[in-house]
């Protein structure tokens, strides 16, 4: 038995709602209405946070609450990033109980623990793990539970610490090789698990005749098979969707309410022969594995699949397609693997040991140099990303960062890195008001309009999706009054994904 076990499997994921900001009340009105009819439906588990749907989700969910008496399973989340004292776990809930209108949560989530050694480092005394403890101990939520994006073997043993009672994690058709056995884990362990991206990050429905090999018996759409591809492992109690609208709302209610007519044993087996028969595909089969020179190349291979899928129009705000493919091979590496380069030279010496070991005979010598060449033209290495805040802020030790949420708080740790033992006076700003007053990484967060007060000596837009709408924003705030820098250059890939 796990905590999950009584839930409704679809769960209500928060953070794609077409909602523009905070001031659309309309589209955060409609969004309500959408998790109402959720709720109403049975799917109670409610997956949300102060950051998703820009800032709205939670006022979204509290107005859903005063619609309807439908039970409801709603997470609590607190970042290793922005939360690191068990005190700002506790003010963490309390913040997000006055947002949602509640007094109490099914669990607390530490939210995307990334290694074993950030693991280790919030379940130290007095860190995050205790600081989730004692909410639970002092009744405000059921359940201690975490996210993450860690590599699979650090996953494992995370599952096998007896730490959690739940587990929230990427699991689609398009990861199923390397999954299966973190899934066993967590099987083995009694741990519940949540399933979030269960479309591929919205690649599946987005290119549903080309993923039509995934529908079977009497599967109705692509979507509806994907969904009941990841329910068909025995471990996943929860799969999460984030649904814009009505119709997407009644169509991923189908793939639980309708009953399959495939097993889910040979729904599992279908799938996987027919994401075996993609030309030049890795089939995972870790032949390549245990190279002398310590080339991950099995992470590797697995993300250059992402080449050989259809490719969205655009991708985090950017619409060229060379980059939109870069982009899924770095987030695969990051979120699945937790790979970052620490440099773009590549270290493969042409050895070709792995390549003769290679079941698919996948030209993996030929594939590493392409890799390398894509994470040097993209910035995609820790050299990379300490350079670039090198550059950019030099000798000034009183700077600025916009807007101020998690991605800003994983930029603050690396600027520790770039400058080790320098000391900054640094400054958080952000356009959402559900994060002014709050602390990212030790830092608050002020609204726009104290910049100019703060009298920073630079102002760094450490946003990628909408970088250059920051920056002219900001530009024309200010006035020439204190120098704007954007973060990234266009040909980036994003830092956090």
């Amino acid at each position: 038995m796990t905590i999950y076990d009584n839930l409704f499997p679809l769960g209500i994921g928060t953070n794609r709602f077409a909602v523009t900001g905070p001031d659309d009340q309309a589209g955060i009105e409609q969004a309500a209405q959408v998790v109402r009819s959720a709720l109403e439906a049975g799917a109670s588990y409610i997956d949300v946070s102060h950051t998703y749907s820009k800032g709205t989700a939670m006022e979204i969910c509290r107005r859903a609450f005063t619609q309807t008496r439908a039970p409801r399973h709603v997470t609590v989340k607190s970042s290793f990033l922005s939360d690191k004292t068990a005190d700002d776990a506790l003010r963490r809930t309390e913040t997000a109980f006055v947002k949602l209108g509640i007094d109490h949560a099914f669990c607390f989530i530490l939210w995307n623990i990334e290694s074993w050694a950030q693991f280790e480092e919030v379940m130290d005394k007095g860190a995050l793990y205790d600081g989730a403890r004692l909410v639970k101990e002092r009744g405000l939520v059921d359940h201690i539970c975490f996210s993450t994006h860690a590599p699979p073997e650090d996953i494992i043993k995370m599952l096998r610490s007896g730490a959690f009672e739940g587990i929230t994690l990427s699991f689609s058709a398009l990861n199923s090789q390397i999954m299966h056995p973190v899934l066993d884990c967590a099987a083995e362990n009694h741990v519940g698990v949540a399933v979030m991206n269960p479309l591929g990050g919205g690649l599946i429905p987005q290119q549903a005749q080309y993923f039509s090999f995934l529908r079977g018996g009497n599967d109705i759409s692509t979507v509806q098979a994907a969904l009941r591809y990841v329910y068909a492992h025995p471990a996943v109690k929860v799969v999460l969707s984030g649904m814009r609208s009505e119709a997407e709302l009644r169509e991923n209610l189908s793939a639980f309410k309708t009953p399959s007519a495939e097993a889910p044993a040979e729904r599992i087996e279908r799938v996987d022969r027919g994401f075996g028969r993609i030309e030049g595909f890795c089939t995972g089969c870790r032949y390549c594995e245990g190279c002398p020179q310590g080339i991950d190349v099995f992470a590797l291979m697995q993300s250059y699949n992402a080449t050989l899928f259809p490719k969205p129009e655009a991708a985090y705000g950017r619409t060229d397609t060379h980059l939109i493919e870069t982009i899924g091979i770095c987030s695969r590496l990051r979120n699945t693997f937790a790979f970052l380069p620490p440099d773009t030279a590549t270290p493969c010496v042409k050895c070709g040991r792995c390549q003769v070991r290679c079941t698919a005979q996948l030209p993996i010598m030929e594939r590493l140099d392409e890799l390398y060449r894509r994470f040097s033209d993209a910035g995609f290495s820790k050299q990379s990303m300490l350079e670039r805040l090198r550059g950019l802020i030099g000798d000034r030790r009183k700077v600025a960062f916009y807007p101020g949420g998690g991605y800003t708080a994983y930029v603050l740790g690396l600027l520790k890195e770039a400058f080790p033992g320098t000391a900054f006076e640094l400054s958080l700003f952000d356009s959402n008001p559900g994060l002014w007053g709050t602390k990212t990484a030790g830092v608050e967060v002020r609204g726009p309009e104290g910049i100019l007060y703060a009298r920073p000596e630079l102002v760094v837009v450490s946003n990628y999706t909408y970088s250059d709408e920051i920056y002219r924003d900001l530009t024309k705030r200010l006035e020439g009054r204190v120098p704007v820098v954007r973060l990234h250059r266009p040909g980036d890939v994003p830092w956090v994904f």
